[in-house]
């Protein structure tokens, strides 16, 4: 669909629409007496003459309005009521087309016990989003990460998490992004108690707003609203072992204080480990052969640490932030061997290689933000600034030895150095207006970014003298970005139960690359205009339905420019492509909720100008590993989600069935020929939990993952299943959990624990068996303390940290 025939389309809907409300309408609004709008509050027209008899009866939407079409000649009264403030009941004329409705607090509300019996409620599906209630979830006594795992379409093994289907999940807590390093996340969520958190919200096709890159789905999570002063804290240790020990700290701090909201986060960890790696390559135009054995072992340190604060400056301004730093550490090691043969299998090379890495990384970033409130119920101003600054140096060094047939060492073969460092410095800022009239909720803003990226990169040869520089192979690159963006949306509630939203996200991108050892210097800029449309329907509480179409880009990230060459064995290396284009895609979602517990979802994207990194052999037999533009991506995912308790509520059930359809074009470059592929994936993802006295406090929860073969972009994998177990303590303020888990594979028949990776192409076949650490048991332990609300800051949306991710 163009943008004409999509213009085409609004513009009959709205003709549709409009003529639907020319029959007679009521609508209004409710909100708190901080004026924050009230969801889910009941509101119902009644006749003061007959107090049994209820004409219509409707709920407030997340913006705080109702709606009432066509009401009863005999209806004189409104009556509001949610729970937690105190009931209004207001006379009304049906002459009145718009009401406005302010709840009081209830604090004389003190209920011993409630009993509820009925089918619970966990998932909403609202305009742009899933909204899960976290009441319901069976580990509001974890952390969120654990949580996560009974969130639909989130898949989490505890470690791990990502939206299904999505390339990449972001975090944003009350409407703002976490902008942490991409392990530090874990370590936040980790750190985070779930029973701090109100709802879950994942929003796969996020709206014209939010600043993102390509096929990019997020998970904002709300917390709960703070009423009491004081400390509140976690503590959480792990520690795991598969091949070596393994050992994980969180110590999470939140402080409220009158006006002045803190809230502080440290991490550690320390993660040895260890891979074997054999790899057998054929390189078809020349019939040769590549064999090469390794052995890696080595290990990750990184700590990291977040502070957040607020302070509310009046009833209509709030001021706050955020600072963040991590630094990791990694030094690995890779020993083996390297063969090769021509088409007469007579050796070429036989040489043994040491390799090692290592590489130091520092992220440091902070943000302000300020809000104003208007008068005006809902009209808000938002604005943010950030700056974020990325070190990030490697070094390796690399000695190959030749050998004769008994492995005896004869010579050197090659010896280097490789420096890679670089740095990075972002700034990036976004305003946002919101406001709402009547019906409709427009919104605007800009949002823009710089950021400057410099690699001065070194390849030093080893000489019987030591090292010496070589400017050939030595390369200083460096990338200037400017992007900014102006966006727009309009939702607006037409008639009950039927909600659109229409924005456009306009976009001007400028880059300048300069490889300053060629004195080189190269300029592109363009012009993207991204519109987005979401449906929702609301037939009746057990049938929703809601549909969204898409349009995003994504640009390649810095290290798929850079030229420099860095070798990762004898006969291989990487490079980049200072001539890849940005992605296009389109994207179609239909969702379809029925019977409050099952969600059916069917996606449809399209992706121009794929970006795929292609391996390929040059003449003198040496692999090279390059991003090109792939040509045209489709994919096709059909999910089915079901969250449900059973067992008179001593068991949960989560699970989400899945199958995913992709085809790729033909690929052309370099006289390298790709035939193009379709391919299917079944997968189905279960999480279950038992109680197993409530009494003591004992569960039990397992997870179990299935997909079968898959074949994505040119590389095969085998059938996988995931099996993971967990039998938790919860004593007082601690909790005690001791867990396992197995990675299974099965190929040419056999079940293994070793992984086979296989890539073809029409210029080289690579097939892998790796043997990593597929099974492993640990120790969790968690303890809170301090009062037990959690603050919940006002909802924003920040600029963001996107350069940052395409570091």
């Amino acid at each position: 669909m163009n943008i004409k025939q999509l213009f085409s389309v609004i513009v009959i809907g709205w003709t549709f629409t409009n003529s639907v409300q020319a029959q007679s309408k009521l609508n209004g609004e409710i909100y708190t007496t901080d004026g924050f709008p009230i969801t889910d509050a009941v509101a119902v027209l009644k006749d003061s003459l007959n107090h049994a008899m209820a004409y219509h009866v409707t709920y407030s939407d997340s913006l705080g309005r109702f709606f009432v079409v066509d009401p009863n000649k005999r209806a004189n009264q409104l009556f509001v009521s949610c729970l937690g403030y105190k009931q209004v009941l207001l006379p009304f004329s049906l002459k009145t087309s718009h009401l406005r409705v302010v709840l009081e607090k209830d604090n004389s509300l003190n209920l011993d016990e409630v009993i509820v019996k009925g089918i619970k409620q966990r998932t909403k599906v609202e305009n742009d989003r899933l909204v899960y209630n976290m009441d319901t979830n069976p580990f509001s006594n974890d952390n969120a990460l654990e949580a996560f795992k009974y969130v639909p379409f989130v898949a989490s093994d505890g470690q791990r998490f990502s939206i299904i289907g999505k390339s990449e999940t972001k975090i944003y807590v009350n409407g703002r992004e976490k902008k942490l390093a991409s392990d530090a996340v874990g370590d936040y969520l980790k750190g985070l108690s779930a029973d701090q958190i109100k709802s879950i919200e994942v929003i796969h096709s996020p709206n014209s707003s939010f600043r993102g890159e390509g096929n990019f789905g997020i998970i904002n999570i709300l917390l709960k609203q703070k009423e009491d002063e004081g400390l509140q804290g976690s503590l959480s240790t792990q520690v795991w072992r598969t091949h070596y020990m393994k050992e994980r700290g969180n110590l999470n701090l939140m402080y409220h204080k009158n006006k002045l909201t803190l809230n502080c986060m440290v991490g550690f960890s320390n993660q040895s480990d260890w891979k074997k790696d054999e790899t057998e390559s054929f390189l078809k135009e020349t019939a040769t052969t590549t064999w090469q054995k390794s052995k890696i072992t080595g290990f990750t340190r990184r700590a990291n640490g977040t502070i957040d604060w607020s302070y509310q400056l009046s009833d209509k301004d709030e001021l706050g932030g955020n600072l963040n730093f991590s630094y990791s550490k990694l030094d690995w090691t890779n020993k083996g061997r390297l063969k090769q043969t021509d088409a007469n299998k007579e050796d070429i090379l036989n040489v043994q290689h040491n390799n090692d890495l290592e590489r130091d990384r520092t992220d440091a970033g902070i943000n302000l933000f300020y809000q104003h409130r208007f008068n005006q119920q809902g009209q808000v101003l938002n604005i943010d600034f950030d700056y974020i600054y990325n070190r990030n140096k490697q070094f390796v060094w690399n000695r190959m030895d030749n050998l004769d047939d008994n492995l005896q060492y004869l010579s050197p073969y090659n010896y280097y150095q490789e420096i890679v460092p670089q740095s990075s410095n972002v700034w990036s800022s976004k305003m946002e207006y919101r406001q709402n009239i009547g019906n409709n909720q427009l919104m605007a803003g800009l949002d823009s970014y710089y950021s400057k990226i410099n690699n001065k990169d070194s390849f030093m040869q080893g000489t019987d003298d030591g090292y010496a520089e070589d400017k050939r192979q030595s390369s200083h690159f460096a990338l200037e970005e400017w992007t900014s963006a102006l966006f727009a949306s309009w939702k607006r509630e037409w008639i009950s139960g039927f909600s659109t939203r229409l924005g456009c996200r306009l976009e001007y991108t400028d880059y300048t690359t300069r490889q300053y050892s060629l004195e080189e210097k190269s300029k592109n800029n363009f012009v993207k205009v991204l519109p987005n449309l979401y449906i929702n329907y609301r037939l009746s509480p057990n049938h929703v339905f809601s549909y969204i179409f898409s349009n995003r880009m994504e640009r390649p990230v810095f290290s798929f420019f850079n030229p420099f060459k860095v070798y990762t064995s004898a006969t291989s290396y990487t490079t980049g492509n200072a001539k890849l284009k940005p992605e296009i895609m389109y994207g179609q979602t239909l969702q379809y909720q029925f019977f409050k517990r099952y969600i059916f979802q069917a996606t449809y994207q399209r992706i121009n100008n794929q970006i795929y990194e292609l391996t390929f052999a040059t003449d003198d037999n040496i692999q090279v590993t390059t991003p090109v533009n792939a040509g045209r991506f489709e994919y096709v995912m059909l999910a089915l989600n079901t969250n449900t308790s059973y067992l008179k509520e001593y068991a949960n059930l989560d699970i989400t069935v899945s199958y995913l359809w992709q085809r790729m074009n033909d690929i052309e470059y370099e006289n390298t020929h790709a035939k193009g592929y379709h391919n299917g994936v079944f997968q189905i993802d279960l999480n279950n939990n038992f109680t197993l006295s409530k009494q003591r406090k004992i569960s039990f929860d397992m997870n179990v993952s299935y997909n079968t073969k898959d074949v994505s972009f040119y590389t095969e994998t085998p059938m996988k299943l995931y099996l993971y177990g967990q039998l938790k303590k919860r004593f007082k303020a601690c909790q005690l959990s001791l867990y396992g888990f197995c990675n299974l594979y099965m190929y040419d028949g056999k079940m293994t624990t070793r992984w086979q990776n296989k890539y073809e192409n029409d210029n080289i076949q690579r097939i892998s068996l790796i043997k990593g650490e597929p099974i492993g048991g640990g120790l969790r332990f968690n303890y809170y303390f301090g009062n037990k609300k959690v603050n919940g800051l006002q909802e924003r949306k920040s600029s963001g940290a996107e350069a940052k991710r395409r570091l």
